[in-house]
């Protein structure tokens, strides 16, 4: 099997699996208390996604190349502040209409899952980069790499998708905005794959890496944390959700070392 080809039937594999954790939170219909809830496990899943897989793949991968820790802090930094930047610029432009609690409540909500969007995407452009460098490192490796980034995508999609059931956007809607997210890595996958041929992979991956994580650390801080404790009378139900998808991550992570 010639290895283009290989490398795209795991991207459509990523893709179906993806979709599935992008379906899992419109099965039932959920009350507004129960859609924080399920924001609030979302919220932990992307706390340990930064914290035990992202950012240290990203200080290790810049490491590794060369650059020293406080380079990649500003990459780091550069990441959050472009994602900052745009949700503050969204909110300005698309001010509500309407000052009442509700439509300024549906506002802030579409501003962040829109700004989340933005941010994981940049983060899913550098994942299509990672998984063409495992693939050209080795057959094997782009194997484990692809079970790792479908564990990975599944958590995304399914906290991604969370965030969308707080919004007025339409399931249908919904569903085409995650399907299109979810090919994002797939379709940079295969492009990187391609220009990929023929170079030395040293030192390209550490440094996109880095600001990837820096975009996923502001949805994660910024965007995800405050709407998992927005609703204040399940404050300690928010924080055991919170720990638990925490820990949902630690056990993948120590379950599957090589998941990032």
């Amino acid at each position: 099997m010639e290895p283009i080809v290989g490398f795209i039937l795991f991207a459509a594999l990523l893709v179906i699996i993806s979709m599935a954790g992008a379906v899992i939170p419109h099965i039932k219909v959920l009350s507004d208390n129960q859609a924080h809830l399920l924001v609030s496990l979302s919220a932990g899943i992307f706390l340990g996604l930064l914290f035990l897989m992202l950012l240290p793949e990203a200080l290790h991968e810049s490491e590794e190349a060369g650059f020293d820790v406080h380079t990649v802090m500003y990459v780091i930094l550069a990441g959050f502040v472009l994602i900052m930047a745009i949700e503050v610029y969204l909110k300005h432009r698309n001010m509500p209409t309407c000052t009442c609690k509700e439509c300024v409540e549906g506002h802030d909500h579409k501003v962040t899952t829109l700004s989340s969007f933005v941010g994981l995407s940049v983060h899913a452009i550098c994942d299509g980069m990672v998984l063409a460098a495992a693939f050209y490192a080795g057959e094997e490796i782009g194997l484990v790499a692809t079970v790792g980034m479908c564990i990975h995508k599944f958590v995304v999609l399914f906290s991604l998708s969370s965030t969308m059931i707080l919004t007025d956007i339409d399931t249908r809607d919904a569903m085409k905005y995650l399907l299109g997210f979810a090919m994002l890595t797939p379709i940079s996958g295969v492009l990187f794959f391609l220009l990929f041929g023929g170079m030395s992979l040293e030192g390209v991956i550490g440094l996109p890496l880095a600001f990837a994580a820096g975009t996923f650390m502001y949805v994660a801080l910024c965007d995800m944390l405050p709407e998992a404790f927005h609703r204040r009378g399940q404050d300690l139900k928010s924080l055991l959700l919170v720990i638990a998808g925490i820990v949902l991550i630690a056990l993948i992570n120590y379950v599957f070392p090589h998941v990032h």
